[in-house]
Parts: structure tokens; C-alpha cells; sequence
């Protein structure tokens, strides 16, 4: 795949040498630190008690030096002073926009974005939607889902190609979408593209036929499973690539370009990443193979800067160079600490369970649901139960039953219980697919 002209929406930034890099990010983040310093009282206060200076942060390497601020800080901030908390660093009249977080970690949080934030997100955005394919030709069909930040990117969308929103739920309108109006691109979770294919089926209707180019994919881990990706590609005839941003911090910041070799850093100017070690908060070298917790600071931020804020996505750096030129470093995502269970002493993500299930297509779907009948630490005793759906021609069950049972063991140290069921059994999400069922709580 030659590199060719336009293969970039910031060419400046998304090459930026990694001399100049430091230099830029160094120059946003003193900047921004000066405007947190004067104008939040959450990190007034925060900084304060960490016995921390501005003075003390002259180089991007001293940003180490102030503590990391956690989700649940957000959250007491917002309940203590609401709507946006303490840590809001305007005055209400700036803001223009409020989304709240999916709240799949307890209450949500708001998120206030004046217009300078809506112009910041809306140029990273583009970055990360240029970087996966979409073009000047492309039409998106935009499914606003329960994570409203998805919302924004319409903003981003109309500056690259033409948006057609459609409701949550609403299959038939969608595939409308793509017949009548000749939508050729789509946003989605990691898991919606088969659930998709699925209702297509049903409806008689080969996806081929759609006319869809490149599907970009986030919310969740998944898109870069490379059987899931092949079957995905293979369905639709099209480009399968992954993109990720935070709500806290930015709607995108990741994306994948047609190497597929990790999502490139595309926030360039906006926001700082760093990748510490989990146990210790230490910030580690960013290389190949290097794994930990993503850990952002805002650099262009108005309404809410956050400094250090650890989002639990545990990571692994692809690459540092990449033959499309984007000198922003790639990464996968292999779980969350916020999902991670724990299997007499062994940490276990249900990502990676999905993931390993997933490699064995066709013979299986990829759809699992983890399922915990009394509340943890009871309930993570193994064996654990993992329901999953076999493919169309999945082989002897029985065979395949005990294959996936000893790949389980070996690859994620667990011993699994697993029960076989047919495809389509599972539920299918529009949103992010719920990979462990709590029936614990079913029962209250």
C-alpha cells in the first residue's frame, strides 16, 4: 500500500519528530498546568495536599511529580458540587455542551466542553476518522447510542463527509441508510458489525451488497482479534479497523490505519498518554511490547482539564514507526482493571477470554457470556462457567468442548467449565457486549 498524497487531515502533527513531539507536548502541557494551577480548585486543593508546586513542573518529564486523579474523585467532585464539580475550571456561561460517561462503572459522570473543547475534540476526531479510511465520500449513518458522547461525532463527520443520524435500535432504518441513500462507511462497537450481519440475514439481504467500505470500531476490545477481524472483513467486503478515545478525556485519540499494525496516538497537542505500571504508578519507556495502564492529561482543555487521569485500560505498545509515516506510536487494548477478575490468584480479563474463544473461528462465533451464580470472592472460584456459541459446523461438540477447556487452562491459567450452545443464542448488543452476567443479582 504506497503512501500517498492527503493520506493525512494534520500532517504536522501526526509526523511530528520525536524531538518535536516532546517539545510540543512540553510546551501545551506548561501552558495547560498554568490554567489548572489558576482556575480549579479540585487540583488547587489536590496539588496543595501532594506538597506540589507549580514551580516544580518545568519539563514534561517532571509531570511524574503530581499525582494521578481517579475516576472516583470525578464522580465525589460532581455529588459535592454539582452539576460539573470542583474540578470544573470555567464559568457555566462558557459552557456549550454537557454529555455524561456510559456509567458502566457506577454513577456517570458529566462532562462539560466549552467551545473551544467542542473545536479540540472535533479536530482529533477528524484525525482519528481520516486515519481509518472515511474521505471527502464518504456517508456515515450515525447510530446516537446510550454513550451520547457519540454525538460529537457528527461534528467531526460533516467536516470530512456527509453524516445521516439513525435512532438506537432502529435495524430497518439503518440498512435504509445504505440502500437508499447510500451510506458507505460506519462507526460501531467491536461487536455490533456480526450482530448487524446477523439481522441482515434474517432480512435476506448479503451484506456485500451494502456497499460498505471500511467499518471503524471502538467502545470496546475486539476489532483487532484477527479472526474476528477476517470474519468481519469477509461478511461485508470491507476494511475493519479499531479507534478509541475516553469520554473523560477526549471522544477519539486512537486509530488504526490500513497497516493494522495498532492504533496510532493521533492527539497530538490535545492530550499527553502515558503508560504507567499498574502496581507501582510508575511511568514506563515507551517501546515495543510494553505493557500497562493508559494514564491521560488533558493539553487544550477549558471546562474540565484532568491531570494524570488513570482510565484502568491496560495496554500493550505494536509499534513506534509505521509505513503510512505517523510517527504517533501504536497500542491494542487487552482489558480494564475495572473488568478483571481474579481466578485463585491469577488475573483474568474477559476481553482476553473473548478473544481466546474468538480465535477458534469458525467453529465458533466469538460470542461468550461469562456467568457468576453468587457474589465474588465465592464466585470467581473455578471452575467458571463460560457459555459460548459454536459456529454452523463446529465439528464434534465434545471434541471442540474439551479443546477450548485446554486452551483455556493453558493460555489464561484458569480452569473453565464450558457449555456449547447454538449460534444466535447469545444476546447481541447495539452498544458494548456485556461479557460477564452477574445472574447473582438477577435473583434479588
Amino acid at each position: 500500500m504506497a503512501k500517498k498524497r492527503g493520506e493525512f487531515w494534520n500532517e504536522e502533527m501526526e509526523t511530528l519528530s520525536p524531538q518535536k513531539y516532546h517539545d510540543v507536548q512540553e510546551e501545551a502541557l506548561l501552558k495547560q498546568l498554568k490554567y489548572v494551577w489558576n482556575n480549579s480548585v479540585f487540583y488547587q486543593k489536590k496539588f496543595a495536599e501532594a506538597g506540589v508546586q507549580l514551580k516544580d513542573v518545568r519539563h514534561l518529564e517532571d509531570l511524574s511529580k503530581l499525582p494521578f486523579t481517579e475516576k472516583s474523585e470525578l464522580r465525589d467532585s460532581q455529588i459535592a458540587s454539582p452539576p460539573l464539580g470542583t474540578h470544573v475550571a470555567c464559568s457555566m456561561s462558557k459552557v456549550k455542551r454537557i454529555y455524561s460517561t456510559s456509567g458502566t462503572t457506577g454513577r456517570p459522570t458529566f462532562i462539560g466542553l466549552t467551545k473551544n473543547d467542542l473545536n479540540v475534540w472535533r479536530e482529533a476526531a477528524c484525525r482519528a476518522f481520516w486515519t481509518g479510511g472515511f474521505r471527502h465520500d464518504s456517508v456515515v449513518p450515525l447510530v446516537v447510542s446510550p454513550f451520547f458522547i457519540a454525538a460529537s461525532y457528527a461534528d467531526s463527520i460533516e467536516e470530512i463527509g456527509t453524516v445521516v443520524p439513525i435512532g438506537v435500535g432502529a435495524t430497518d432504518r439503518l440498512i435504509a441508510a445504505f440502500q437508499h441513500i447510500g451510506c458507505n462507511a460506519f462507526l460501531s462497537t467491536s461487536s455490533f458489525p456480526l450482530a448487524f450481519a446477523s439481522a441482515l440475514e434474517k432480512r435476506g439481504i448479503d451484506p456485500k451488497s451494502l456497499g460498505v467500505k471500511v467499518i471503524l470500531a471502538g467502545g470496546e476490545p475486539g476489532a483487532a482479534i484477527p479472526s474476528v477481524r477476517k470474519k468481519v472483513e469477509d461478511i461485508y467486503g470491507c476494511l475493519f479497523l479499531e479507534m478509541m478515545g475516553n469520554g473523560d478525556m477526549c471522544g477519539e485519540m486512537w486509530s488504526e490505519c490500513g497497516y493494522k499494525k495498532g492504533m496510532h496516538f493521533i492527539a497530538q497537542k490535545i492530550v499527553h498518554p502515558e503508560i504507567i505500571d499498574p502496581d507501582t504508578g510508575k511511568a514506563l519507556e515507551i517501546k515495543d511490547g510494553t505493557r500497562g495502564e493508559l494514564v491521560y492529561t488533558s493539553l487544550d482543555r477549558e471546562c474540565i482539564p484532568l491531570v494524570r487521569f488513570r482510565t484502568r485500560d491496560h495496554v500493550e505498545v505494536t509499534q513506534t514507526s509505521c509505513e503510512c509515516g505517523r510517527t504517533g506510536y501504536g497500542i491494542r487494548v487487552f482489558g480494564r482493571t475495572d473488568d478483571m477478575i481474579i481466578v485463585q490468584g491469577v488475573n483474568v480479563y474477559p476481553a482476553a477470554v473473548r478473544d481466546t474463544i474468538a480465535s477458534f473461528s469458525p467453529r465458533t462465533t466469538g460470542a461468550i457470556e461469562i456467568q457468576v451464580y453468587v457474589p465474588p470472592p465465592e464466585g470467581w472460584k473455578p471452575p467458571i462457567h463460560i457459555k459460548l456459541e459454536h459456529g454452523k459446523e463446529p465439528g464434534d461438540l465434545g471434541q471442540l468442548k474439551q479443546l477450548l477447556e485446554d486452551t483455556i487452562r493453558d493460555k489464561l491459567i484458569f480452569k473453565a467449565n464450558v457449555e456449547l450452545v447454538p449460534p444466535d443464542t447469545l444476546p447481541k448488543y447495539e452498544y458494548k457486549a456485556k461479557l460477564v452476567r452477574k445472574a447473582y443479582e438477577e435473583k434479588q
